[in-house]
This record gives C-alpha cells, sequence and structure tokens, in this order.
C-alpha cells in the first residue's frame, strides 16, 4: 500500500488570491501573484509575457496543454496545484545548472511538512514516494529583450486528486489525496504559498554554490540512490548504478569503465536484473 487513502469526494476550495499573497508575504522579495481559472501552460503563460516584476507566479485552476520535459504532456487534472514563477535574472541561461534539483528538493521539504514524508527527487525533475509520482517540473526560460536578462520559468505541478485523469498517466502515479489523512489534506493555497516562500528564498541565492551544497545533502532527497538504472543520451545507452549528483548537479554513474557524469539524460530504473 503507497501512502493512507483519503477521501476523493469533496470538491476542494477554490485558489485563493489572498491566501497565497498572505502566504508569501514574507518571501525575501515581493511577488507578484495571479490566479487564473484556465490556460494552456502557466509556464507559457509567464514566458510571453513582457515587462514582468522581479518575481511572479501564476497559478491555475486548470492546464489544457500542460508540458513536461522533453515535450511530454503533463496531465494537468481539475483542482490541482499547478503553478510557476519566473524569476528576472541578471546571469545568462548556463548559470542556472542544476536549478530543477532545487526545485526538487523545496518541494520535498514543503511535501514532508504535510506528512508525505517519503517523497523523494528523481532525478532531474520528478518528485516520488514509493516509485510512483507525485509531482513533476519543468525550468524554462528566454532571454528578455530589453535588458539581456534571463526569465527563469520554473513550473511545478503536484498530483492533488486525481481522479479518471489517473487512467492517462504513463507510469505509475499517486497524490495528496492518497498521502494525508483526510484532516491533514492541506489546502492547496496554502501549500503553493508555502512552496513559493521556500523557493524564493533558495533562488535568490547564487544558485551555483546552492547546487553545490544540495549536492553534500542529496542522499537525503535521492530517490535513485544505489539504484541499477540505464540513462538514454541521444542514441547511447549507459547502463549502471545512480552514485548520487556532483557539484554541478549532474547525475553519477557507477559504469564498468569508472563514474559517468550526466548533466542532461533520461534515466530509467533496470528491471531486467
Amino acid at each position: 500500500m503507497v501512502g493512507k487513502m483519503a477521501s476523493v469526494d469533496k470538491i476542494p476550495a477554490p485558489l485563493n488570491l489572498h491566501t497565497i499573497k498572505r502566504g508569501v508575504c514574507n518571501a525575501d522579495v515581493e511577488v507578484d501573484v495571479h490566479i487564473l481559472k484556465s490556460v494552456d501552460s502557466t509556464n507559457t503563460w509567464l514566458l510571453d509575457r513582457e515587462n514582468l516584476p522581479p518575481v511572479t507566479l501564476c497559478a491555475a485552476e486548470h492546464q489544457t496543454v500542460g508540458r513536461g520535459r522533453r515535450g511530454k504532456v503533463w496531465h494537468s487534472p481539475r483542482s490541482g496545484v499547478t503553478f510557476s514563477i519566473a524569476f528576472k535574472r541578471p546571469e545568462p541561461v548556463a548559470w542556472f545548472g542544476g536549478v530543477s534539483l532545487l526545485v526538487g528538493s523545496v518541494l520535498c521539504d514543503s511535501l514532508r511538512s504535510v506528512g508525505v514524508a517519503d517523497a523523494l527527487v528523481k532525478w532531474p525533475n520528478d518528485v516520488l514516494v514509493h516509485d510512483a509520482k507525485l509531482a513533476g517540473i519543468l525550468v524554462e526560460s528566454r532571454t528578455t529583450n530589453a535588458m539581456a536578462e534571463t526569465l527563469l520559468v520554473l513550473g511545478m505541478g503536484v498530483n492533488y486528486q486525481r481522479g479518471e485523469e489517473a487512467c492517462l498517466i504513463d507510469q505509475a502515479s499517486t497524490d495528496l489525496a492518497a498521502q494525508c489523512d483526510p484532516e491533514t489534506l492541506p489546502d492547496r493555497s496554502a501549500l503553493i504559498a508555502d512552496i513559493a516562500t521556500r523557493l524564493v528564498a533558495v533562488v535568490s541565492e547564487d544558485i551555483p554554490q546552492a547546487v553545490n551544497r544540495l549536492a553534500g545533502r542529496w542522499a537525503d532527497y535521492d530517490a535513485l540512490a544505489g539504484i541499477s538504472v540505464v540513462a538514454a543520451v541521444g542514441k547511447e545507452r549507459i547502463y549502471g548504478t545512480a552514485r548520487g549528483i556532483d557539484g554541478e548537479g549532474s547525475l553519477q554513474i557507477e559504469t564498468m569503465d569508472g563514474i559517468r557524469a550526466l548533466n542532461s539524460a533520461d534515466v530509467t530504473v533496470r528491471r531486467d536484473i
């Protein structure tokens, strides 16, 4: 059994702008908050906006064209926890390597605070509970025209109550309704505010230094630790054992020829051994 079953009959309260704004008021910087009833993608909505303030959060009751990493579809049921945060930064895009791992660690910390004790990060952008996907992360960016700044957009989707959408997900999945007791199932707006506040604090730091520090405690979050995996890099297949991350956030795979460090790959757990 994965987690604790909560009733999925109760319709969650609508996302509340005041609750989110109040929740992020203690963030290191002011966060501009928008709530949409429906949108193709919260990431796209932010990427298409001009003249955004330094930090902008966009949450949606429903995404019609949710996107995952490498163009995969992210199924976003109504009444989910789907939002993105955009940061305007002066650094180049290359400076943000490993940022998805920082987001994953923040998601785990927030989810653990509401009772999901076994939340872990599957490198580079999924949050799992006992090998079932609970949340996904999509990091995108563009260079703004005026100041040659980077608009860094961090998108997150947490399964809240999947309902019939569960049959559309092409991997083992779970949701907060299954992982929390009915009495402790968090309010969606409060959860978004908590994740956003934690994330602003982390992303406001020096990102390379933050990733380097995370590498030292990655064992606290690592869903792949010591597991036999296969990594697809283009047409190449790399077989070995996952050995954490290095100081730049690259996955370390122990192969017969030594350690391979991968900064981008599709990684799956080997089931044939």
